[in-house]
């Protein structure tokens, strides 16, 4: 009888420990606060939009000032495939099924990877897909 009790018991752990499964079949698609993946847009069904649309819906904050320059509030500046393309504004130019990917980089990681074009407000760097 001991020897059943321990069997149901080490049963128990196991199931109790074992990863659960996904019933609804979708893929979980792991979420970065400086990073959006095209997988992560299309997912959270943000890909009927633009690309200021689904940044606006998944990471806002992305949007936000960061702060009052001698000129007014300073914004992320928009660099696509490594070219400068504007304001964050300049996004509603982007359809979202289009993105491969969205990088946000604060103004220390926009410097460095880009210079004085990356701006006091940091820069969001959008990747477009490639057919």
């Amino acid at each position: 009888m001991a020897i059943r009790s321990a069997y149901l018991i080490a049963l128990a752990v196991v199931l109790g420990c074992a990863s659960g499964s996904n019933p609804s079949g979708a893929v979980k698609v792991p979420r970065t606060a400086n990073y959006l993946t095209g997988e992560e847009i299309a997912a959270q069904n943000a890909t009927e939009g633009t690309a200021y649309d689904a940044i606006a819906r998944l990471r806002p904050n992305w949007l936000a000032t960061k702060g009052v320059a001698t000129q007014g509030p300073e914004y992320p500046v928009v660099f696509v495939d490594g070219q400068e393309f504007g304001p964050p504004e300049s996004l509603r130019n982007i359809h979202a099924f289009h993105v491969n990917d969205i990088r946000y980089y604060d103004i220390t990681q926009a410097g460095a990877r880009f210079g004085i074009k990356g701006g006091t407000g940091g820069v969001i760097e959008v990747r477009i897909k490639t057919k």
